[in-house]
């Protein structure tokens, strides 16, 4: 009867520090497996923040193009009309 209880007492020992360990193993990578997340999303903010600015100068630079082509146009119409009412003055005189 006493080995048996011996026998018991130790392979509940054995099995309570074999639980101990895989839970600090566990934890242990738990801790690994956070730290990479964090590392993760700052990658991701990074590039968000990098295609926002990206995005926003593209904006930009479309909108001046877009002025550059309406000054064009309204110089190209100005100087049209400059010649209409030239040629109308030499008509009339």
């Amino acid at each position: 009867m006493e080995q048996i209880l011996a026998f018991v007492l130790g392979l509940g020992i054995g099995t309570s520090i074999l639980v101990v360990v895989s839970v600090f193993k566990t934890v242990k990578k738990v801790q690994q497996l956070e730290k990479q997340v964090t590392d993760i999303e700052l990658v991701i903010s990074g590039n968000e923040r990098g295609i926002n600015r990206r995005v926003d100068q593209e904006i930009d630079r479309t909108d001046r193009l877009v002025g550059d082509v309406y000054s064009f146009i309204d110089s190209r119409f100005d100087k049209f009309e400059a010649r209409i009412t030239k040629e109308k003055q030499v008509i009339k005189g």
